[in-house]
């Protein structure tokens, strides 16, 4: 990313088809500018590139850590939207910012890392002819947030699959690891998708007035792509728990079995220990001491108490 913060200033088309007018004037007419706000000049660069926006927005636009909301401010709109991370070599779920001002005809957009749902949009409105709207960049943008996390929910998705195929076969203690794993990306991403759902239902409620009703619709469709995403994260986190529980009985049982076994020959060896201990006792009067054949007659009587504790516990049904 280069020092200069100001990544794309794409031109827009008379927000007219939104059914408000711009609160503000721009001598260069309606524009997307689109920020990189992690420098320290951003917010100067800002207020350079757009003097009609005030101080309090760009604070807003350019704040370290933000939360998924939808704000009005009579003629003004402040959206701040949360996706994943598609970056290269970083984790889906350590989520991305994307904030967005508007006044009905001018966009300003922001982000402390890139956001890929805004290279999309860009690319796309770069090899178009005809001009967006503002109304359409602010959908295009929440839009393309919410379609980008079908494939990374799916990836999920399939990964919860292929561990469960191999618990069926016998839970293992290395599967602690993966199901932590997995709980960690599905809490992370439920952190932000609840409140990214509530902020898109307000962005839906505004539509009618603020975009129209033809964006109003696709923001609806949107909204319950969203439902069904965090659905689906609700679904991933049961069925972890559910895994979670069953290794923990499968790892209970085998140590259960494996004590349970232990005991066993425990009890067996108990009597043949104490008899091996009496005769190991280095002290006059021994029997057998002169006999030769006194060793064999002592392991076969262990032999012969070995059998017959071995036969009591199996007729007892210890095993």
């Amino acid at each position: 990313m280069s020092d200069n913060a100001l990544i794309h200033a794409i031109k827009l088309r008379d927000g007219a088809d939104t059914g408000r007018h711009a609160a503000t004037e721009s001598k260069d007419g309606p524009i997307w500018l689109h920020f990189n706000v992690a420098g320290p000049n951003a917010k100067a660069e800002i207020k350079a590139a757009a003097p009609y926006i005030d101080d309090v927005m760009i604070d807003a636009l350019c704040a370290t850590d933000t939360r998924p909301r939808v704000e009005e401010f009579e003629n003004e709109y402040l959206v701040i939207l949360r996706g994943i991370n598609l970056n290269p070599e970083e984790d889906p779920e350590d989520m991305v910012s994307l904030r967005i001002w508007s006044d009905g005809s001018h966009v300003i957009s922001a982000q402390r890392r890139s956001v890929f749902a805004a290279r999309k949009l860009a690319a796309k409105l770069k090899a178009e002819e005809t001009p967006a709207s503002s109304s359409e960049v602010i959908v295009a943008l929440t839009v393309n947030i919410i379609d980008n996390m079908a494939a990374p929910i799916a990836e999920i998705m399939e990964e919860i699959d292929e561990l469960e195929l191999e618990m069926i076969d016998g839970g293992k203690t290395e599967h602690r690891t993966a199901l932590a794993d997995l709980r960690h990306k599905v809490l992370l991403l439920r952190r932000y998708f609840n409140p990214l759902r509530a902020a898109v239902g307000v962005l839906k409620e505004l539509a009618a007035t603020w975009l129209g009703e033809k964006y109003t619709k696709r923001l609806r469709n949107a909204h319950d792509d969203l439902t069904r995403h965090l659905e689906d994260l609700d679904t991933a986190r049961d069925r972890l728990q559910f895994q979670q529980e069953e290794l923990v009985t499968v790892l209970s049982d085998r140590l259960n079995r494996n004590m349970y076994t232990l005991s066993i020959v425990a009890a067996i060896f108990l009597p043949l220990g104490f008899l091996t201990g009496l005769f190991g006792i280095n002290v006059g009067g021994m029997p057998g001491v002169e006999d030769t054949t006194a060793f064999w007659w002592v392991c076969g009587g262990c032999a012969a108490i070995a059998g017959v504790l071995a036969l009591f516990f199996r007729r007892s049904g210890w095993f």
